[in-house]
């Protein structure tokens, strides 16, 4: 994919990212409205305004030259680290001058855009392309595999796996994929009789990824493709939207736990690179991926960190306990250091990318 040069890579970015990006903001801008609170800008990138115009409202709508995100500056919102000051309070329409509720509204509004937008697009995709349902059933056992050390046999219908529910095989594959090397305790209905087979995939290297994968060696049947009406719609996107989720959060904990391989590890460059890839795959691939996008920023947006919307929910939950805001000087404090800490863990996954050469 590499012959498609930097142009397209970029191209494909933007194209992934802006909507996703726009919607995150709109979530924000949207309930911050409703919620009497005023919007002075709606920005997509950040740096110099390339063009823009200012509603009825008052609001200024710009694109910017760097198109790595955007926000939302909401009445009084005049201070760099993201905390605000007593002062601002006193404005008219200001956020700081909002009421808590509201506050939290505001702020949670925009990860629970990202997730309502890939709901959207997986009812679309499964009504406009269809989707494919494959039963948790094992087809076939490889010889020489570790299904087959296992005890695993053809015909095996997998019930559950570390406990975890398995109704298509999509999600047994998620879940020998993620334990290379790991046991894992597989349940199984054989012939009316539920059995429980402790099983341990083997280590394969995808270079592409740059991680190492679990492999079990089984077979799925063939599965059926077909369009869904708007209610079954509804309800396998639902599921996708969760499922995704716990496989995020999953990948999350290994991160915290010092668990994940360098591999899962990806900044905005490898964001491009798959972008590009999903672009030349078809609409498809590029829908299904900005949908997975938009649930990760979503739920990464939500992660307790000062300066993203998990901190500042953070702070209004300490708000609403103790009965008045942290102190003003500690927010601050607390921003500044979540800014540095995401400013240098971006540079660190963009020079790891660039390193790992995955324009290669």
């Amino acid at each position: 994919m590499a012959s498609f040069g930097i142009f397209e890579t970029i191209l494909s970015f933007i194209l992934v990212l802006t909507p996703i990006v726009f919607i995150h903001e709109l979530g924000h801008f949207w309930v911050a409205r409703k919620m009497g609170v005023v919007v002075d800008v709606f920005s997509i990138g950040f740096g110099k305004e390339i063009f823009g115009w200012t509603d009825s409202h008052g609001t200024r709508w710009r694109f910017a030259w760097i198109p790595l995100g955007g926000y939302v500056r909401m009445r009084g919102d005049d201070n760099a680290s993201g905390s605000f000051s007593k002062a601002a309070k006193s404005i008219q329409g200001s956020f700081a001058g909002a009421s808590l509720y509201a506050r939290i509204a505001i702020v949670a509004a925009g990860p629970l855009a990202n997730f309502i937008l890939a709901f959207i697009l997986f009812i679309g995709l499964y009504m406009g392309a269809g989707k494919l349902f494959i039963p948790p059933i094992i087809d076939d056992v490889l010889p020489d595999s570790a299904a087959e050390s296992a005890g695993l046999l053809p015909d095996d219908l997998v019930l559950k796996i570390n406990n975890s529910h398995i109704s298509d095989f999509n999600d047994l594959r998620m879940y020998i994929f993620e334990s290379p090397g790991k046991s894992i305790t597989i349940e199984v209905d054989r012939d009316g009789e539920q059995i429980e087979i402790l099983a341990t995939p083997n280590s394969i290297y995808l270079e592409k990824l740059d991680i190492f994968a679990g492999q079990l060696g089984i077979r799925s049947p063939v599965g059926e493709f077909r369009r869904l009406g708007l209610a079954e719609a509804i309800t396998e996107s639902g599921y996708e939207c969760w499922s995704i989720t716990v496989g995020m959060v999953r990948g999350i904990s290994r991160l915290l736990t010092g668990n994940a391989q360098m591999g899962e590890i990806g900044g905005p460059v490898r964001i491009a690179q798959f972008s590009r890839d999903a672009l030349f795959q078809g609409i498809t691939s590029l829908v299904f991926f900005i949908a997975l996008i938009s649930i990760n920023l979503g739920l990464v947006n939500l992660l307790p960190i000062p300066a993203l919307d998990g901190g500042h929910l953070t702070f209004y939950l300490i708000e609403a306990i103790i009965g008045k805001p942290l102190p003003e000087s500690w927010q601050n404090l607390l921003m500044r250091g979540g800014i540095a800490f995401l400013l240098s863990l971006m540079l660190f996954v963009t020079i790891y990318d660039i390193v790992r050469g995955v324009f290669n």
